[in-house]
Parts: C-alpha cells; structure tokens; sequence
C-alpha cells in the first residue's frame, strides 16, 4: 500500500514499503475537482516506479484556520486506519463568482521555486451560523467555511481577512478577500448579497431589522446579524449598515438606491403600504414583490416628501387625490 504526503518544499512523496519517492512536479484540479500531481520527471524515472504523467487523488477538500487548501484522502479499503491528507503550501487569492483560487507554493530538486495558481468550481453560499462558505462542486459536495467574522467595506462589498503566516519568511501578514456584487432584500429576516457575474453565489444572512421605523434622511439601512460566530461565544450582535438614498420615480418605482463605487450604483425596490402615523407623517410598510412584508417600515415627513418630489409620484402610484396629497392606505407595487 502506497501513502502520500507534501515535503516542506510543496512536492508530493511516495512511500512504497521501505522507501521514499520524492517527486518533482506541480499540483493542479482537474474539471472535476480532482487534485492531479503533475509529474515533473524524466520517462525512464516513471518507469522505474511504474507511474504515469501524473497521480489523481479523490478525497474530501477542507482548509485550515490560515486558509491553507487540503485534501483528506479517506481510509484503507483493508481497515478503518485514515490516508492521511495531503496539506498545499498555498493561500486564498481570489474568490471570484462561482470560484475559489489558491496560490499554491513548491520548490523542485534543484532549488527553483515554482507558483501555481489552482481553482477548485462551485458555488458561494452562507451557513446556519452566518459564515461565508464555498461548496465544492463534486458527486459529494464538500463545504469549506472562512472561520470568523466578515466585514462591510466603503463601497458596500463584503470582505474577509485572515492572518496568514508567510511561506518563505514565516512572518504573520494580513491577507483581505474581497467579494463584489450588490444586496438585495426580498425576505423577512433575510438579507441577501448576490455575487457579480454568477447564477447561484450569493449570501443569504439570517438577520433581523436594526429598528422597526427608518428615517430616509439617515440614508441606511440598519441590521443585527451573528456573522461567523457561535452564539454562546458572541458578546453582541454584528450591525451591518447599508448605506444610499431613497428615490421614487414613475419608471423605477419606490427604492432604495446605492452607490457600491466607481460609478456602479444599483437599486433595491419595494413594493409598500401606505399610512399615516399620529405625527401625520408616512409611513411606507414594505414588501417584496410577492407583496409579503419585510418587517420593514420607512417614515417620511412632508417636508422631505415635497423636497424630493415624492408627493407627485403618490398620487400618480394611488391615482387618487385627498387633502394632504396622499392616498392613505394606498398599495403601492413594484
């Protein structure tokens, strides 16, 4: 029975009863999500050890608490005793739509250091404990967890950073991960950030609404989340803020648009019922496009109404007319 294993250089070593193989060669995944050892060696030296081009591994893919990408190999077919796993020099550099791309680190016999860069296929999901994950595309999905919280940057992307320690110096840096795309809210205690260019990665976060009114002058939208942490270890609540303004308009409707940087802005729209409160303000309720409420409710005071042209856009929505402009009770839809 052959074992498998990486050197401290990143190259794959073959133990074969007594003795030691060391293979000179690059790692790579196939369309599969196979982990393929590309045989860097000469043919006569693969058929003295009676291999091929390269040497495929089926396993289950997992990462350290660095991010480093491993795969662990299974167990014997004569017993419960584990393969063991083979563990890549190798670092997150990319989380790209429906991708997660590693850097991976060797060096060969002759002293070279060779950087390679592999891309396991799948999709971009968040768990029950609100932690990014990705799920490796295989006949057995694995699912692979960033440990620890996230973060919101100025142009509304979500970004992960885990502290990594250097491949050739051994000393600790910080590496940030940075995920594009747009948020959308369309359920009840959920909050959505759907990722640019892809048909099935996105985060839907367990979260509830940071109050049960918002004044559009603040320009967010407030929310309470855990964001990769168990309960019993979190001392409060995560807030994400998401941060625009308020627009009506007869082709766009009633919104919530926002500015995610370099001249991309998108916008979140709602449908809404209308009322007035005790302070004959209005109040918008909102609601998805399946017309179920959000748990949201926004408050608007006549004197913004009028400065932003909303009054306008009401009675065009309600096509009826009462004293202060405002059809109450009116539904407003996408």
């Amino acid at each position: 029975m052959k074992k498998y294993s990486i050197d401290s250089c990143g190259r794959l070593n073959i133990q074969r009863k007594h003795e030691r193989v060391v293979c000179d060669g690059n790692f790579n995944i196939d369309a599969k999500n196979r982990l393929i050892y590309l045989l860097n060696e000469p043919d006569a030296w693969k058929r003295k050890y009676g291999l091929g081009p390269d040497v495929r591994f089926e396993g289950k893919w997992q990462i350290d608490d660095q991010c480093n990408l491993e795969l662990a190999l299974g167990r014997r077919e004569e017993g419960p005793a584990s393969l063991g796993s083979l563990k890549l020099k190798s670092k997150i550099i990319s989380v790209d739509n429906d991708t997660l791309t590693f850097e991976v680190h060797s060096r060969d016999r002759q002293g070279n250091s060779h950087v390679r860069l592999i891309k396991l296929s799948g999709a971009w999901q968040a768990d029950e404990r609100n932690r990014l994950t990705f799920t490796v595309q295989k006949r057995s999905p694995d699912v692979l967890a960033l440990e620890g919280a996230w973060q919101v940057n100025k142009n509304q992307q979500i970004v992960y950073k885990y502290e990594k320690t250097g491949l050739k110096s051994g000393a600790k840096a910080m590496q940030t991960l940075v995920f594009t795309g747009f948020w959308d809210i369309s359920e009840k205690n959920r909050l959505t950030y759907i990722l640019s260019g892809s048909s099935r990665s996105r985060f839907d976060f367990r979260v509830q609404a940071g109050s049960p009114s918002m004044y559009p002058q603040e320009g967010k939208i407030k929310y309470h989340l855990g964001a990769g942490v168990r309960q019993e270890m979190r001392p409060k609540a995560k807030v994400v803020y998401l941060y625009g303004s308020w627009k009506f308009s007869r082709s766009c409707g009633f919104s919530f648009e926002m500015d995610y940087g370099r001249g991309r802005v998108r916008a979140i729209k709602f449908g809404a019922q209308v009322r007035l409160n005790k302070q004959d303000d209005v109040v918008f309720a909102l609601a998805n496009n399946r017309e179920e409420p959000l748990g949201i409710s926004v408050t608007f005071s006549h004197q913004f109404l009028k400065s932003s042209g909303a009054e306008a856009f009401l009675r065009l929505k309600t096509g009826r007319r009462t004293g202060s402009g405002i059809d109450i009770g009116a539904r407003i839809p996408f």
